[in-house]
């Protein structure tokens, strides 16, 4: 199921829409500012880390 969530509520496993999907989500620690949700995205062929703001919106595709 397609659904837009804040950042900060994402769950591992969810997929975004670039089709990577989510590994981790760090919403607190000392290299991340209070504003921001940590995320590691992972792909067939290579995995990175971003930082995203805790309220912005994300189309995600999660199982029910």
């Amino acid at each position: 199921m397609k659904i837009k969530v804040q950042a900060q509520h994402l769950q591992p496993g969810d997929i975004v829409g670039s089709g990577e999907k989510i590994e981790m989500i760090q919403i607190a620690g000392i290299k991340i500012p209070s504003n921001k949700v940590g995320v590691v995205l992972t792909s067939e062929s290579h995995i990175r880390s971003t930082l995203w703001g805790k309220y912005t919106m994300i189309n995600v595709e999660r199982a029910e």
